[in-house]
């Protein structure tokens, strides 16, 4: 009887203690559960901060872009109203010049040749008249050609007079473009000392080749455009490098996060994009196309990989830091937003 009692009271125990066991194995599965729910709401709030950061960051570089834009096109507008005033100013000063020295010309010629044939008829007459009256008509004479020779020394000083005036509308042209010239070679001299002078030679040769053919001593209109057109081509260049640059700048730090990330071949489309960007004859629309594969480029690597594929990242790993703290992809800790 007493071993009975003793196995029933066993029996009791170790069913107490597999209800206590499973109810403890029942706790830790509703905590695990919770703590599962609790991570994936968790990694969906960082996904959705991290999907608004890059919208707000794409906006906010879409916007500088066509701020910068409207600024260049500004610029160039500028620059090209400035030079076609001074070509009109230029111009209209020749012009006027031309005309009035025509006019001028042409008056003078008139009075000249009516004085001739005044002159002309005069003799004509003294001519007919010498039989008559000898002695008068050689003192008539005398005086006639004292006065037509009078008024023909006052002609001569009056287009000498117009010589002076015409040589004195060019000494203002050649002023002109003496300044002109100056202005030129100050811009040139500034565009010279400005970095990646050296990535530009094909544009800064053309330059220099238009300065070389200019004569200081004989300044052309034309050749003067086309040194102003040879320096607006180089510092086109030059701005496009510079946006080149920073572009690289912007994919280095990319391309660490995609290393990091273990997904190298996201680059790709940027490196060729990269590659077009950088050849001499690179226009504004590669340079776009790049900034736009490395737009591309930010928001895959900022969305999660594909299940399986994902690397895990533990407490100590971190983004790559920015090498340019001025990207509009930085955050505000110096690490690609």
């Amino acid at each position: 009887m007493m071993s009975r009692n003793a196995s029933d009271t066993s029996v009791t125990f170790s069913l107490a203690e597999l209800a206590k066991l499973e109810e403890a194995r029942v706790r830790e599965e509703h905590l695990q559960r919770a703590r599962a729910r609790e991570k994936e709401a968790c990694e969906q709030r960082e996904e959705e901060a991290r999907r608004r950061a890059a919208e707000t960051t794409r906006a906010a570089a879409e916007a500088e872009a066509r701020a910068r834009r409207e600024r260049e096109q500004a610029e160039t507008e500028a620059r090209a109203e400035a030079r076609a005033r001074a070509e009109i100013e230029v111009a209209r000063i020749e012009a006027e010049a031309k005309a009035r020295l025509e006019a001028d010309n042409a008056a003078r010629a008139h009075e000249l040749a009516v004085v001739r044939a005044r002159a002309e008829g005069r003799r004509r007459s003294q001519a007919h008249a010498l039989a008559a009256a000898l002695g008068l008509v050689v003192c008539g004479g005398a005086a006639a050609a004292y006065g037509v020779a009078r008024h023909v020394a006052g002609l001569q000083q009056e287009a000498q007079q117009l010589r002076d005036a015409q040589a004195a509308v060019a000494a203002e042209r050649e002023s002109a473009r003496a300044a002109e010239l100056a202005a030129l070679d100050r811009r040139h001299a500034a565009l010279r000392g400005r970095p990646l002078a050296r990535d530009a030679e094909e544009a800064r040769a053309t330059a220099e080749a238009a300065r070389n053919a200019l004569d200081p001593r004989a300044l052309d209109h034309n050749r003067l455009r086309a040194f102003g057109d040879a320096l607006d081509a180089l510092e086109t260049r030059f701005d496009a490098l510079e946006k080149v640059a920073a572009l690289d700048r912007r994919h280095a730090d990319l391309a660490a996060w995609a290393a990091e990330r273990r997904r190298p071949e996201a680059t790709a489309a940027a490196q060729v994009a990269a590659a077009r960007a950088r050849t001499p004859g690179a226009d504004e629309g590669a340079i776009r196309a790049y900034e736009s594969a490395l737009a591309q480029l930010r928001e895959a690597l900022a969305r999660p990989a594909a299940p399986g594929s994902r690397p895990l990242v533990g407490v100590g790993s971190r983004q790559p830091e920015c090498a340019n703290p001025g990207d509009p992809m930085c955050g505000f800790d110096g690490r690609p937003l």
